[in-house]
């Protein structure tokens, strides 16, 4: 991706960091004496509105949402990418911060390089589907001359995370061009994982959940960070007790892709809600989540499903999930 970042996460972190701390702050809930539970956080993409602010490129070749911003560090964008779409500082570059992101519609065009000494890069062709896990440390970039001669890029729509960090262009014309990357010891190479074509990725069993399937993405361990897709079939169920559980310090995003789901939204399951396609939810730390034991999803329901161990930085912590009970 170009490399808006740097500025975009300071201005957000300006802007929105007041009104994002009263708001934590009033929805917080007692629970009992010991405890203060958050609830979910439910979005519709659909009913975000569109934000010139956080669009990624030139404007009428990009438009951009803001679905989620972390003060501490990280945000998470939905962006359009136009047929043609252009932006400044294209060029090879790296970030000092991780990054993800998830192809929801379209495709996209991307150079990548595994040396600074590099000048063509490997294209990867981010078709629907793809998720890209990328770490620090990792150049890529569009190729100017190449995305003129030989690529026109086609419309995709992406979900973008990044933290807040630093991105240093390689190319000396560029204004965040630095030096520092003759001291960078290793550059790390992006993870990208085709999640919809079967003939790359098949299904599991997913031993959490039994009787639906899931896909692994990225699994960094002790880093505390997950990403995986998973399925749930018509009229699926947790059979068995269903324990309530938290995490005291990470967030969980599930980004619905297709389908419907049905959510508890108290720990008693008397009320829910049923959310649908290109619909967020967001676990904040202290959130509490239940599969429940009523029926999760009526015409079944596939979505993605991301977590960290600790706010919403890799590396902090590992993932760890508490039972209420």
């Amino acid at each position: 991706m170009q490399n808006l970042k740097k500025n975009k996460c300071f201005l957000i972190v300006h802007f929105l960091s007041v009104c994002f701390l009263a708001l934590s702050n009033s929805n917080k809930i007692n629970a009992d004496d010991h405890e203060i539970w958050e609830p979910l956080q439910i979005k519709n993409v659909a009913e975000i509105p569109w934000d010139e602010r956080f669009r990624m490129g030139k404007a009428g070749s990009t438009n951009g949402k803001l679905l989620f911003f972390n003060p501490n560090g990280g945000v998470l964008l939905y962006v359009k990418f136009n047929p043609g779409w252009d932006a400044e500082g294209t060029e090879a570059h790296y970030h000092t911060f991780h990054e993800w992101g998830y192809v929801l519609k379209g495709s996209f065009p991307l150079y990548e390089f595994v040396s600074p000494n590099q000048n063509a890069g490997s294209l990867i062709d981010m078709t629907e589907g793809t998720f890209m896990d990328r770490p620090a440390y990792s150049i890529h970039g569009n190729r100017r001359e190449a995305m003129e001669k030989q690529i026109i890029t086609p419309a995709s729509t992406q979900l973008i995370f990044y933290e807040s960090g630093t991105t240093i262009s390689l190319d000396k014309t560029n204004k965040n061009y630095s030096d520092e990357w003759e001291d960078v010891e290793s550059f790390f190479p992006a993870n990208f994982q085709e999640s919809l074509n079967t003939n790359v990725m098949e299904w599991e069993d997913d031993e959490e959940l039994k009787g639906t399937k899931v896909k692994w993405l990225s699994d960094h361990g002790e880093k505390g960070f997950t990403a995986k897709l998973r399925y749930a079939p018509a009229n699926w169920r947790l059979m068995g007790s269903s324990k309530t559980t938290y995490n005291p310090d990470g967030y969980r995003f599930m980004y619905v892709l297709s389908g419907d789901m049905n959510i508890p939204l108290t720990d008693s399951h008397k009320i829910s809600t049923t959310v649908k396609e290109n619909f967020l939810i967001i676990h904040k730390p202290m959130s509490l989540w239940s599969w429940s034991t009523n029926n999760f999803t009526e015409n079944g329901v596939m979505w993605l499903d991301v977590e960290y161990g600790k706010e919403t930085t890799i590396g902090k912590k590992e993932i760890e999930r508490l039972s209420k009970d």
